[in-house]
Parts: structure tokens; C-alpha cells; sequence
């Protein structure tokens, strides 16, 4: 493929030109300032654009800057156009008949279009093999003055990228990707120093975590145990001694009651009543210790009603609270036990493919590029592509299956939990049938209300009736007296017949000294009641807060075991991309030691021509940065540094032009030399000029110069020439005047 033409409109200088070039040598020939660069500059500008809009407006002209390039080849042509001030592209293929063949026309800034992006870049790459603009102007672009690529490590960037396999698929680019998704799983790679957690190692951090909650939980819940036995050991005590308590209490009442009533009577009487008077009942306090009996009796109906239950409670009311309370804590439980089943239902999800197909993808890329290198082991190597794309997916198909069939058990094991909440939900509408006709309300609230104030319904309920029996003893004291000493037997089973004060000597009783002894140690037993019953208020809010903080350990567990897996699936799929890196890494410097040579050899015929015989050889270090064999003394490969500037030159030359032919994969595309041979000296110059001369039989040479020598061998050597002097209107007249322009040249 050659360039034919070069249109400029309103571009730098050139107000309507158009430049026409041919195969072979074409020098364009022109004094300093008469535009040559500017003319060179304009292949790179249609084909990916400027950033600096104005750079090459033309001065004092208001119209668009715009310019096209005319490629022709075996095929037909291809038109590229560009506006440069609104980057609007045309680019057109025709065939050797004019008829079209692909036509793309859009907007492409130079973002896009020195990247390679989009659907423009393809039809580059389709076209001219080249897409971005480092790789063009580090292959076929000659800049001014200097054969090098914009900057030594731009050169040795692209022969990186050449070896490997720049063209079809960047693998340097890959094993970055696949680096970048280790170092994305876990950061404990060779190659990654202080780098963030990965999610692998976030995982493991998740599940120690997680162990140590179901630590915790364990030993939360054997402090629990020990603190249920405190509550259970204080709630005995505490019960014992109430009753205990209350006993004291009746006796010392009666006691108290004895003496006042002794005190009351005369002192003849008081011998008799002693020795006849019926025994007062310890169970029914006096009206000393309980105030006025009407108005403590209305006091604990008031209690009584808001209670929420009725006076007489029925036979089965107690048995319908319970189970009410039962049904209730079975449906909670029910619950959490569903939502749980589908919490672990949404858990088991079918693994994700896009990563397997990419994986597949890379594998049959790796045999197609590893089979291209090495022809002799094709089979072989689309047989072992093959199998490593396919194993993946097999195991895909496996877990996928195993996730739909955990799904399906997870499905009925719902299906069962839901069976039995219908079924106690029925069972709990019928107990609040059975509520409401009692004449309760149903609510959850009201049933727990009520089986909480039932132990306190039946304490109230018990002193009313304690007070009732004291009532009627003070009005039948003296008429009935052998039904109080009855009474009172049965109230206090406690003291033995031949001991009941009844029949007891006033001496058996406590003294006035003993009284206030026992009301203290009553008081003292008392107090004591109430520390430990705010101790068990204090044990049971810990014991609440304690059961709040309690972690599910079943919830733990299959929150772990998700974990698991994960961590499972990310370590297999690091040790997969491990061994992936590595193979692929292993295959890229194979195909390095391999390309490099044959590379360098070209690098070399070149080389042997460019410095007339001086070098015949090439290397690359580490970094693939270019070195010379030194000479004399200093034996030995050392760095361009060290050479002079013209042997530099020759060396970048021959370097560029070994990689343009590499880089175009069988496309012939032209050369643009912008005067890149001015450090030359006369001799170096001539035989690289012949050089060039047997590279334009295959390429298409494009030399810019202001050299005088130069202009005369293109007369004698017959080259394509344009004299930017010469160029007028929309066409140079060179092609017509070239016959005697050379004869000219020649005489001069």
C-alpha cells in the first residue's frame, strides 16, 4: 500500500494544495520555513487527530481547517478525510472500479483515535495494520533530525510489546490482568508489596471473625448456665424465706395481739381469758398490723381489677394461658426458622460463567498464539486449550447442578415449616375462640398480661379472703369460741395441740423483751428479702441483656460455612490463575528467545549496511533497551550512550525499520522521513541513501529535505519530486516537470 496524495485546505500554510506521490522514492524538496513539516505532520493529524485545534489554522482565515489522505493498494483505495476543528472522519474504500466498498463517517477526537478504540480504529488496524499513534510514530514516522522513537524508552516499550505478540493479543497485557485479579483475590504475592487486602484475604479475615463470635457465643452461653443456676438458687431462697417471713409475721401479730388484749382487761379477767379464751388464727392479721380491714379490703379489689382477670377464675383458663403462650412461642420459632431456611436459599445461588468463558477464551487464545509459534505441536497444543477450556466448565455444570438440588431441599424444607406454622396458626385461633367466649380479649397482649398477673391474682385473691376470715372471727369471738379455736388450728397446723396458746400458761409466751427481739430479727429477715430480691431484679436483667446479645449458633454456622465456600472457590481460582500467569509468562519468554533473535538479526543485516560494515550485531538487556559490541579494550556489549551520535542514528534506522516490517504482519506501508539524516556525514549519508533506495523496491519512501545532494541524486537517480516552491492551486506541477527538472539538476 502506497500513499497517493495529500489534500490540505486552510492547513498551516497551504491554503488549497494537493500533493501527489508516487511508488519508490519521492523527495519533497523545500528551503527552511517552506512547510515540510507541516505537510508531514498532516498524515498523523487526518489519521488520529490534534488536541491543539488552532496548531495548524491557517492565520487571518476564518474557514475550516481540514485534510485527506489517499491510500491506494491491490485492492482499490482507501480516502481518509478529517475536519480538524470538529474531528469529523470519512474514511472510504473503493475498489479498482470506483464501487464502494466500507464506508465509516463520525465524529472521532483524539482521544479515541490515538488509542486504537472504536469502530474507526478496526478499520485502521483492518487497513494499515497500525491503530495508535505511539505505534506509528515510533515505526513509520521519521521525525526531524533524529531516527529514534520519541524517546529511548517509547522504543523499548514497543519492542516489548512486539514479543509479545503486539498485533493479535497483547500477553504482556494480559499477565498484567491476570496480576491484577490476583492481586484483587489476595495481596500474598511475590510481586505485590503493600498492596490492599484482597478478597480472599478479607474472606479469611471474615471467618476467623466469624470463629471467634461462635467462640464468644459458646462461652456467653456457659456463663448464661451459671448465672440460670444463681437465679434458680436465689428464686428457692428467696421463696422459702417469704414463707418463712410470713409465718413470723402472723405469730408475733397474735402475740401482739395477745398482750393488747390483756392490757385491755381487768386483771381477774385477764387470768381467765388466758386459760379459756379461744386461740386468735395466726393467718389473720389483727387490725393493728393492717390498718382499717374495709379499706385494705377495697385497696386489693382495686389490684385485683387490673389484673385484667375475672374473681373466679375458670377450671381450664390456667391450661388455655399456657397454651396460648405455647402456640405463640412455636409460630415465633416457626419463623425465624423460615426466614432463615430462605436467608440460605438466597445463599445458593448458581455460580457466575462470565469469568469461565473469559477463561475459556484466554485458553483457546493461548493455543491459537502458542500453535502459530510452534506449527509442529498444533494438535497438541489445541488438544491441551481445549481441555483446559472445557474442565472448567464441567465443573461448572457440577456445581450448578448440586446448587439446584440444594436449592430444591431448601424449597421443601420451607414448604414443611410453612405446613406447621398453618397448622399452629389454626390451633391458636381456636384457643382464641375459646378466650373470647370466657369473655377475654384474644390479643397477645392481654394473654401475657393475664398469664403474668395470674401468681399475683391468686396472692390477692388470698389475703380478700384472709381479711373475710378475720372479719368473721371478730364477730363471733365471744359468741362462738369453739369454731375460733377450730379456725385456728387449721390455720396454724404448724404448732401442736397441747401448745396452742388456748391452752398455753401466759408464761410460755414471748416476753415483751423477747417481741422486740423477734421484731428485729424479723426486720433484719426482711431486709434480707429485699437485698436478694433486688439482686434477682439485677441477675435477671443481665440474664436479659445476655440472651439479647446471644449469637444464633446455627446462624453462625451457615454463615460460616457460605464463608467457607467462597474462601474454597477464591483459593481455587488464585491457584488457577497462578498457574495460568505462570504457564502463560513460561510461553511469552519462550516466544521472546525465540522472536528476539530472529529480530535482532534483521536489526543487524540493517545495521550492517546503515554503518557501512562497522556493526553486524545487535542486543537487548533486561529492559530491552538497544546495545552495541564495544571495540578495542572495552570488549563487550555496552549502551547507545556510549556511541556517537551519527552511529546512534544508524543503529534507530535500522531498529525502525526492521520494526515497521514487523508491526505491518504483510502490509508494504510507506515511510515518512521528515530530513532525519542531517547528523550524517557525506559518506554515512550516501550509503544509507542506498540503503533506503533498496527498501523503496518493497515500501513506499516519503523524504522530506532541504539537502542540495540529496536533490541532485533524486535527478540522477530518477525519484518521484515535489518542490514546495513549485506547488500551485489545487495541483504541483512536479510529475509534468519532472523530466526537465532532472536534467537541470543533473547539469548543476
Amino acid at each position: 500500500m502506497i500513499l497517493k496524495s495529500i489534500e490540505l485546505r486552510n492547513f498551516g500554510k497551504f491554503a488549497e494544495k494537493t500533493f501527489e506521490f508516487r511508488r519508490g522514492m519521492n523527495l519533497v524538496y523545500g528551503v527552511n520555513e517552506a512547510g515540510k513539516t507541516t505537510l508531514m505532520e498532516a498524515i498523523p493529524a487526518v489519521l488520529f487527530g490534534v488536541r491543539d485545534k488552532e496548531r495548524f489554522r491557517s492565520w487571518g482565515s476564518d474557514e475550516g481547517c481540514a485534510a485527506a489522505l489517499v491510500f491506494a493498494g491491490r485492492r482499490g483505495q482507501v480516502r481518509i478525510a478529517r475536519d480538524l476543528l470538529d474531528d469529523r472522519v470519512e474514511l472510504i474504500e473503493t475498489d479498482g472500479e470506483g464501487r464502494e466498498l466500507q464506508r465509516f463517517s463520525g465524529s472521532v477526537p483524539p482521544e479515541e483515535g490515538s488509542s486504537g478504540f472504536g469502530e474507526y480504529g478496526e478499520q485502521l488496524l483492518r487497513l494499515l495494520g497500525i491503530n495508535e499513534e505511539p505505534v506509528f510514530r515510533s515505526s513509520l514516522f521519521f521525525g526531524q533530525g533524529r531516527l529514534d522513537a520519541p524517546g529511548a524508552p517509547a522504543m523499548a516499550g514497543r519492542i516489548r510489546s512486539l514479543l509479545s505478540g503486539f498485533g493479535q493479543v497483547d500477553y504482556d497485557r494480559v499477565l498484567t490482568g491476570m496480576h491484577g485479579e490476583l492481586a484483587a483475590i489476595t495481596r500474598d504475592q511475590p510481586y505485590l508489596t503493600g498492596a490492599e487486602p484482597g478478597e480472599l484475604d478479607r474472606v479469611a479475615e471474615a471467618v476467623a471473625a466469624l470463629e471467634e463470635r461462635w467462640r464468644e457465643g459458646r462461652e456467653s452461653r456457659e456463663q448464661l448456665s451459671v448465672l440460670r443456676d444463681e437465679i434458680v438458687e436465689l428464686e428457692n431462697s428467696i421463696a422459702f424465706d417469704r414463707g418463712e417471713y410470713a409465718k413470723g409475721e402472723r405469730y408475733l401479730a397474735w402475740v401482739r395481739r395477745h398482750y393488747q388484749q390483756e392490757q385491755a382487761a381487768p386483771a381477774s379477767e385477764t387470768v381467765a381469758a388466758v386459760m379459756t379464751a379461744p386461740e386468735p388464727a395466726p393467718t389473720a392479721p389483727t387490725a393493728s398490723f393492717v390498718g382499717d380491714p374495709a379499706e385494705e379490703r377495697n385497696r386489693l379489689e382495686r389490684e385485683l381489677a387490673k389484673t385484667g382477670l375475672p374473681r373466679d377464675i375458670p377450671e381450664d383458663l390456667v391450661k388455655i394461658l399456657v397454651d396460648a403462650d405455647e402456640e405463640r412461642k412455636a409460630l415465633v420459632a416457626l419463623q425465624g426458622e423460615a426466614a432463615a431456611l430462605r436467608r440460605e436459599l438466597q445463599a445458593q445461588a448458581i455460580p457466575p460463567w462470565k469469568g469461565l468463558a473469559a477463561l475459556s477464551l484466554f485458553a483457546l487464545s493461548a493455543g491459537g498464539g502458542l500453535s502459530w509459534v510452534f506449527p509442529l505441536y498444533t494438535p497438541w497444543l489445541w488438544g491441551g486449550a481445549g481441555l483446559v477450556a472445557l474442565a472448567p466448565w464441567v465443573l461448572f455444570l457440577l456445581r450448578a447442578g448440586k446448587a439446584r438440588e440444594e436449592q430444591a431441599r431448601i424449597q421443601e424444607l420451607i414448604q414443611g415449616v410453612e405446613d406447621r406454622r398453618e397448622e399452629a396458626q389454626a390451633r391458636l385461633a381456636a384457643l382464641d375462640g375459646r378466650f373470647e367466649r370466657l369473655g377475654l380479649s384474644p390479643s397477645a397482649v392481654e394473654v401475657v398480661r393475664m398469664r403474668k398477673n395470674l401468681p399475683r391474682h391468686q396472692e390477692l385473691l388470698a389475703r380478700i379472703r384472709e381479711l373475710d376470715g378475720l372479719d368473721s372471727d371478730e364477730e363471733g369471738a365471744e359468741e362462738e369460741p369453739e369454731a375460733v379455736l377450730k379456725s385456728e388450728a387449721v390455720a396454724e397446723p404448724e404448732l401442736p395441740a397441747e401448745e396452742a396458746p388456748r391452752k398455753a400458761h401466759p408464761e410460755a409466751l414471748l416476753s415483751l423483751t423477747e417481741l422486740a427481739t423477734a421484731e428485729e430479727k424479723l426486720r433484719e429477715m426482711g431486709d434480707s428479702l429485699r437485698e436478694r430480691e433486688a439482686r434477682l431484679l439485677e441477675l435477671s436483667r443481665e440474664e436479659a441483656v445476655r440472651r439479647g446479645a446471644l449469637t444464633d449458633p446455627g446462624a453462625i454456622e451457615r454463615e460460616g460455612e457460605g464463608l467457607k465456600a467462597r474462601q474454597h472457590a477464591l483459593s481455587r481460582r488464585r491457584e488457577v490463575l497462578l498457574l495460568a500467569s505462570e504457564l502463560l509468562g513460561g510461553a511469552v519468554e519462550e516466544f521472546r528467545s525465540t522472536y528476539l533473535e530472529r529480530f535482532a538479526t534483521d536489526i543487524g543485516n540493517g545495521l550492517m549496511t546503515t554503518t557501512r560494515g562497522g556493526y553486524g550485531r545487535i542486543a537487548f538487556d533486561e529492559h530491552f533497551s538497544l546495545m552495541l559490541p564495544a571495540k578495542g579494550e572495552e570488549a563487550g556489549w555496552r549502551p547507545l550512550e556510549h556511541f556517537s551520535r551519527g552511529t546512534v542514528d544508524a543503529v534507530y534506522l535500522a531498529v525502525r525499520l526492521a520494526l515497521s516490517r514487523h508491526l505491518a504482519r504483510g502490509h508494504r506501508l510507506p515511510l515518512f522521513l521528515d530530513d532525519p539524516l542531517v547528523n550524517f556525514d557525506g559518506e554515512r549519508l550516501l550509503e544509507t541513501v542506498g540503503m533506503l533506495e533498496n527498501i523503496a523496491r518493497e515500501h513506499q519512501l516519503v523524504f522530506l529535505s532541504h539537502n542540495e545532494q540529496l536533490l541532485k541524486r533524486a535527478g540522477q537517480k530518477r525519484w518521484h519530486l515535489l518542490s514546495l516552491d513549485q506547488a500551485r492551486g489545487g495541483r504541483n506541477r512536479a510529475s509534468e516537470e519532472r523530466s526537465d527538472d532532472v536534467e537541470q539538476l543533473h547539469l548543476l
